[in-house]
């Protein structure tokens, strides 16, 4: 166990450890693509009732014009009343949208639902400040700034072009009064709000493949590690016990596993144990196969226990 620490992790994770750490909440996980569907939903939402909202606010603000006579005792609560309730139909709906979509957003970035306590649970490691500023300046957090820098740069050049674009506009809304609303809401906010949502999905898909990609870096496993997880799934007393109740149904099953093979051949990249025992069946048996780096560690195991090799085929 001690000498994993200081071997090289080099060989992809297995779907064992990638299921183990599912259970444990160590997935890839996609902050970007969760934002981006959120910011969609809302967009979709404001976009969708541009017209009336716009309608809606506008009689609140000619409402406050008419009463900025009245004394402001009588006013105030008047169009504070008028602004709550505007705020409130307005803004719950938009929340509504906006959560619905993370949860979607969650569910598709995760690739289901994964609950788990383990990551909230207290670990001595998180107080390791030395730990600490390995995640500050690891590769992820490296990532991460650049990641940041370029959606920085990308959404900030482009509103830059649209802003420079529509300046002489822009400049002359303040003599429009409330009829320029219209143009403000209807155009401008529709073309910034469309651009930031291209740009912010686009980050998003690219985010799930920067995660997946850290995530499967994280988790690749040493020899010794692949070799003692081979070890552990042949001798897992589930697995035996599956194997006995094959047994109890039928006599007539072969039995499988690396410990039944009688002899091991070697091909390119693919390992195969067979069994063959005279009066036990008329024809060998496939009871193991492995593939790739697992392959390796087959051979390895069936090494220590003194399993044949037969020699690998010319070609």
């Amino acid at each position: 166990m001690s000498g994993d620490s200081s071997e090289e992790k080099t060989l992809p994770p297995s779907q064992k450890k990638l299921r183990d750490a599912r259970k444990k909440g160590q997935i890839a996980k996609s902050r970007d693509l969760v934002s981006a569907l959120g910011l969609l939903a809302a967009t979709v939402f404001l976009w969708s009732r541009s017209g009336s909202l716009v309608d809606e606010w506008r009689e609140v603000l000619l409402y406050a014009e008419r009463l900025q006579n009245d004394p402001f005792g009588i006013a105030a609560p008047q169009v504070a009343a008028s602004l709550t309730g505007l705020s409130t139909r307005t803004v719950l709906p938009l929340l509504g949208a906006v959560v619905a979509a993370g949860i979607v957003g969650s569910v598709i970035a995760n690739r289901g639902i994964v609950f788990s306590l383990d990551p909230i649970k207290p670990k001595l490691e998180h107080l390791n400040p030395f730990e600490g500023l390995k995640r500050m300046f690891g590769v992820k957090a490296l990532v991460e700034l650049a990641k940041t820098l370029a959606k920085a740069v990308l959404l900030g050049g482009t509103l830059f072009l649209v802003f420079l674009g529509t300046w002489n506009t822009l400049v002359l809304l303040p003599a429009g009064g409330l009829a320029a609303l219209d143009f403000v809401v209807g155009t401008q906010a529709k073309l910034l709000l469309g651009i930031s949502v291209g740009a912010f999905l686009a980050a998003g898909l690219i985010d799930v493949l920067i995660q997946r990609w850290l995530f499967l870096r994280d988790m690749k496993m040493s020899a010794s590690e692949l070799k003692r997880e081979f070890k552990e799934q042949e001798g897992d007393p589930h697995v035996r016990g599956a194997h006995r109740r094959h047994r109890q149904e039928g006599a007539q099953l072969p039995r499988t596993g690396l410990k039944r093979a009688t002899i091991l051949i070697r091909g390119r990249g693919v390992a195969v144990g067979l069994r063959y025992v005279p009066g036990e069946g008329g024809v060998p048996i496939i009871v193991c196969r492995a593939k790739g780096a697992q392959a390796e560690v087959m051979i390895e195991a069936a090494a220590e226990l003194g399993i044949p090799r037969a020699p690998r085929p010319p070609g």
